[in-house]
């Protein structure tokens, strides 16, 4: 029978495994992307990425590595909350 620790250890390298092939497919995709825009002719600002901070979205796995935002990190300056 299969211990709880070690299936906790299974799921973390579960989880190496997944991450690792998740930034294998997103270079595969950035590639992919990149050939298409060069192919069509289309820049970044035909897709309306131009001028605009870019904002890179994280995986759950990196989100939970994230600090916390306090309420007080939230609050605009010179407020009285």
């Amino acid at each position: 029978m299969t211990t709880y620790k070690e299936l906790q250890a299974q799921i973390e390298q579960l989880r190496k495994q997944a991450e690792e092939l998740r930034q294998a497919e997103i270079a595969d995709v950035i590639t992919e992307i990149k050939t298409k825009m060069q192919e069509y002719g289309i820049t970044g600002a035909d897709l309306g990425l131009m001028g605009k901070k870019r904002v890179m979205k994280t995986s759950p796995s990196m989100a939970d590595e994230a600090p916390a935002m306090t309420p007080d990190a939230e609050a605009p300056a010179g407020s009285d909350m």
